[in-house]
């Protein structure tokens, strides 16, 4: 052994594996290396909350877990909320040979891998590697955590200066480090160097990533075609090739690597998620629509179900409430609401909160429970400092659907000035998306106006109905606008009295009781209201 057994005596290691019996074998084997704190658990469902909970040393994970997450999951969702200690070390097992990630190492990658079966002395040699390597790393990781890559970049210097076991290692992170912080040709000049050396996977990959940050897309896309050949690269190859191919614009060629990512990695949920945008970014909502509900349907009792999915698939629903007819409205709202409600108890926590907390408020608007908008609106005056595209624009719409358009506007100056965090595949579809989202807003800004000016004419030429078409469907997206909802009663007062009529007069008269009114328009609707039928007056 590499370790004596005091060493392993004082460090807590969680063990996760499905079988019960390779389970009990593997326990009594890290027993017999001198662990005595160990806890064991069957699948990542189970193991959450106890990484949430304590500190462990070794985190020691079979890379099947049955249904939900594989290990390699567990360990980026661990990874994503910062919940692993710096100096816990993470091995996944399997029985059959496992690709770990190529390029990713900052964000955080396994410490090791170990072929089932193995003996105790493998076992112990693999943990011991791992400690070592992840201790002579420590001040790195702990720069990385805190986001300080200068000073990862001081450590890592003289990692790499060394020349030894772990400089290598730290030259790949090095690399990673540069084009975290944006040094993208510095970044470009160290993998050249590298691959000058030795062809390494993840030299190659990330020469066609600096490549691509610096904007040279046909470089790295040939780079990234030639990397499709390797079995082993090819999955990130695949959807660096996908940003490429975004980043142009090209959104069929983009959706075509992601088509081959999923077949791939059909649970690969970033790729989903791009996979949506596409949808969006094309103009095809309805199909995008269908892609939100078909995920929800294949993994809402899996580990790999995510709030996102009813997120959007409640905004899509409520953007086709606010665009359809009349007659289409109450239905297409009720879906929304549905979606929203659906989403499993599990999946609140606190980074969920508030965008479902602005999402009911969006749909009270559209049902007129104004009062009810306006207080949710008032417990989330703090969302004018969130960073997520979409959360920003609900928010934006929110506060303009009632009245306040200095907060609404911004949110969209926020929208605009949004920078992803990262440069990968999910940053890529963040900047993509908040473009088109503050594309769209400004577009409606500019229709809203439009609508209600050819809605009065409409109804100054005597077509009331074509009026109130078009008044209604400015009201959908500012029913707290006196101007415009007394615009709109004025074309009610036109028509004869209808029942199919009746919800939107009284949504009307909701909002105008909520909408600031200057002195003439209390005149004015002091001479509508003797006009409208009292159908809509009871």
């Amino acid at each position: 052994m590499i370790f004596q057994t005091s060493f392993y005596k004082s460090k807590k290691l969680l063990l996760i594996e499905d079988c019960e019996p390779v389970r009990a074998s593997i326990k009594g084997m890290l027993q017999q290396i001198g662990f005595e704190d160990i806890t064991t658990v069957t699948d990542a469902v189970q193991a959450m909350p106890l990484a949430k909970a304590d500190g462990f040393d070794f985190i020691l994970a079979d890379f099947d877990l049955g249904p939900g997450q594989d290990a390699l999951q567990f360990f980026t969702e661990l990874s994503q909320q910062a919940l692993l200690r710096v100096g816990c070390c993470f091995i996944l097992m399997s029985a059959e040979p496992r690709r770990l990630p190529v390029l990713g190492v900052l964000k955080g990658a396994p410490d090791g891998f170990i072929l089932k079966p193995f003996s105790y002395l493998e076992l112990e040699k693999r943990l011991a590697k791992a400690w070592n390597n992840r201790s002579k790393l420590r001040k790195v990781y702990q720069a990385l955590r805190q986001q300080d890559y200068k000073a990862a970049q001081l450590e890592l210097d003289q990692l790499i200066n060394a020349v030894n076991a772990t400089s290598l290692q730290a030259l790949r992170i090095m690399a990673e480090v540069l084009l975290a912080e944006g040094s993208y040709a510095a970044a470009l000049k160290l993998y050249e160097q590298v691959t000058q050396q030795r062809d390494f996977s993840w030299a190659q990959l990330g020469k066609a990533v600096a490549e691509l940050q610096l904007a040279e897309y046909q470089m790295a896309e040939t780079q990234l075609l030639s990397l499709l050949e390797q079995d082993d690269i090819r999955p990130e190859a695949l959807q660096w090739l996908a940003c490429v191919y975004m980043r142009q614009g090209r959104f069929d060629a983009a959706a075509k690597q992601l088509n081959e990512l999923l077949r791939l990695q059909s649970s690969h949920i970033t790729a989903h998620y791009a996979s949506a945008c596409m949808l969006l970014l094309q103009g095809q909502p309805d199909a995008a629509v269908k892609y939100w509900q078909k995920l929800i349907q294949q993994y809402r009792f899996s580990g790999f179900d995510r709030a996102e999915y009813y997120f959007s698939l409640c905004r899509l629903l409520l953007e086709q409430a606010q665009r359809a007819a009349q007659a289409e409205f109450a239905g297409l709202l009720k879906k929304a609401a549905e979606a929203l409600a659906a989403m499993p108890q599990k999946l609140s926590n606190e980074h969920t909160e508030a965008a479902q907390a602005v999402l009911r408020a969006r749909i009270s608007v559209l049902q007129g429970n104004i009062a009810d908008a306006k207080q949710q609106c008032g417990l989330l005056s703090a969302l004018t400092e969130a960073t997520e595209p979409e959360l920003l624009l609900d928010y934006a719409r929110l506060t303009f659907a009632l009245g306040d358009v200095k907060a609404a506007d911004a949110c969209l100056a926020r929208l605009k000035a949004f920078s992803p965090v990262t440069a990968d595949l999910a940053g890529c579809c963040q900047r993509l998306t908040a473009q088109f989202l503050l594309q769209q807003e400004l577009q409606l800004r500019e229709q809203i106006p439009a609508w209600n000016q050819q809605g009065m004419a409409q109804a100054q030429g005597g077509n009331a109905e074509q009026a109130l078409l078009l008044l209604r469907q400015a009201f959908m997206f500012m029913p707290c606008n006196a101007a415009l909802v007394l615009n709109m009663l004025q074309a009610l007062s036109q028509l004869p009295a209808s029942k199919s009529l009746l919800p939107l007069a009284k949504s009307a008269l909701t909002a105008l009781e909520f909408s600031s009114k200057t002195a003439a328009n209390q005149q004015r609707l002091a001479q509508l209201l003797p006009a409208l039928p009292a159908l809509y007056l009871d």
